[in-house]
């Protein structure tokens, strides 16, 4: 069956049942194609545990909701290559997240001085990147020299690869999921850079979330978010590495745009 990726935002709207709509082009959904969860779900509610301290009661109510709409269908990285179906549930994978959180603190911190030259050392201006459709505001062959250049020297490729970096596809790398997952995160880092719907700097928890999603959805057959921003760069990205996926808003999901 194909697979459908939520990010969070979506999932929450579901479980509130507030966007009734939502809920039945959903359900309707669900009988053609089966949802699948990431780490990336399990990081987000981690997060609101760990940092936002909220309550454990709705903590768990999060992780159920999540088990009752994906079940067990898991995409998780085996190792630095594989990304698979897997079978666990969503409490398993929160408990992973759970006990390897110092490695997210760690990532958001990053994060954080990625947002902060971003914004203080911008290489373009929002107002005129923002109205480049997503589909060609990565194009420029520099963009992917400079990705290139990057892997390199943070010793993801080895440098006997840095020409093919320009022409590779998701094809290519798909099951590379460390070089696909280090790409996706320089490409990502790059649009912040060049202003492309730029988040600000306080933004360094939720932007990490977001290009998670970005990764994991690229094994999805259709990716629905509720967040302009996450839409934007997640064509942009897929369109660079042409990838398949089928990226939607909620309400293009619900068939109102």
């Amino acid at each position: 069956m194909k697979k459908l990726y939520l990010d969070y935002n979506v999932i929450s709207y579901l479980r509130s049942g507030k966007i009734p709509m939502l809920t039945n082009i959903f359900e309707g959904s669900s009988k053609e194609q089966i949802v699948v969860f990431s780490p990336a779900h399990l990081e987000d509610i981690a997060a609101s545990a760990k940092r936002d301290k909220i309550d454990s009661t709705i903590i768990d109510a999060e992780i159920d909701f999540l088990a009752k709409i994906a079940g067990r269908n898991a995409l998780r990285p085996i190792n630095d290559n594989d990304l698979v179906e897997y079978d666990e549930t969503p409490q398993d994978c929160y408990k992973r997240v759970v006990d390897n959180y110092d490695a997210n603190e760690l990532a958001e911190a990053l994060e954080a001085l990625v947002l902060a030259d971003a914004n203080q050392n911008p290489m373009g201006n929002p107002r005129e990147m923002n109205n480049i459709a997503p589909e060609n505001v990565l194009q420029n062959i520099s963009y992917r020299e400079l990705i290139a250049l990057c892997l390199v020297s943070q010793r993801i490729i080895d440098k006997s690869e840095s020409a093919d970096v320009l022409s590779w596809q998701f094809k290519d790398i798909r099951n590379r999921f460390r070089v696909f997952e280090a790409y996706v995160n320089l490409a990502a880092n790059l649009l912040e850079k060049i202003g492309y719907y730029r988040e600000q700097q306080d933004k360094a928890r939720s932007r990490l979330h977001d290009v998670s999603h970005i990764i994991y959805g690229a094994y999805c057959d259709t990716f629905v978010s509720a967040d302009k921003k996450l839409i934007k760069k997640a064509k942009a990205i897929y369109e660079l590495l042409d990838i398949h996926t089928l990226v939607l808003t909620d309400k293009e999901f619900c068939g109102l745009a």
